[in-house]
């Protein structure tokens, strides 16, 4: 009796042992990969939702004024020679943002993103559907700010000129068994003018005092 026991368990151990092993080959080629990429994405729209709404925060207490940041030199006629940024003041507004969005996500490092089950499975038919399973994410990444000019006419004669603040910061999203690196960036206008008259190719230069 206990031979024939012992051989009616064997086929249920080998079908026990088929079926995890075809559950984990499931879950690192379709399962897994989809949740890489569902974190992936909602790490990215949270922080640059959080890096944004901070730029604007920041903005709207300390109001930038596009004649701290850029002094335009006119020879006698009135025309533009020269544009040259203040280099200790946009570094000094640089820091505060990218220690104000540092501190955002760190206080957000904790997040949660809800995914169908129908997305994890991978398939187009299922997407966007089933019931939602709540994971856990974790925003953490060194923040780095660096400013750009865009210029473009605004008239005949007039050129408007935009700075922008770009922010960057790697996001790090981890959940069991899923691990991934998002590089993020995002453009927040901090200042603009409009300018009259001709202005020359070689147009930012520093000022340090």
């Amino acid at each position: 009796m206990r031979v024939r026991r012992r051989r009616t368990a064997r086929p249920k151990i080998l079908l026990a042992l088929v079926l995890a092993i075809t559950a984990l080959l499931i879950f690192n080629w379709q399962i897994k990969p989809a949740m890489e990429s569902e974190t992936e994405n909602a790490a990215k729209v949270r922080a640059v939702s959080i890096i944004n709404s901070t730029v604007l925060d920041e903005i709207s207490k300390n109001p930038v004024r596009y004649e701290n940041l850029v002094h335009i030199t006119r020879d006698s006629e009135n025309g533009v020679l020269s544009l040259t940024s203040d280099v200790m003041k946009m570094n000094e507004f640089k820091s505060k943002i990218v220690l104000a969005v540092q501190k955002e996500l760190q206080d957000h490092e904790d997040s949660s993103v809800n995914i169908p089950i129908g997305t994890l499975i991978g398939s187009h038919l299922f997407h966007g559907r089933g019931p939602g399973l709540n994971l856990k994410i974790t925003l953490a990444g060194n923040v780095k700010a660096d400013f750009k000019s865009l210029f473009e006419s605004a008239g005949i004669n007039q050129t408007r000129h935009r700075i922008y603040l770009t922010v960057a910061t790697s996001v790090y999203s981890f959940l069991p068994g899923v691990e991934s690196t998002t590089d993020v960036s995002t453009d927040v206008l901090v200042a603009e003018t409009v300018i009259v008259g001709d202005v020359p190719q070689v147009v930012v230069d520093s000022k340090r005092s």
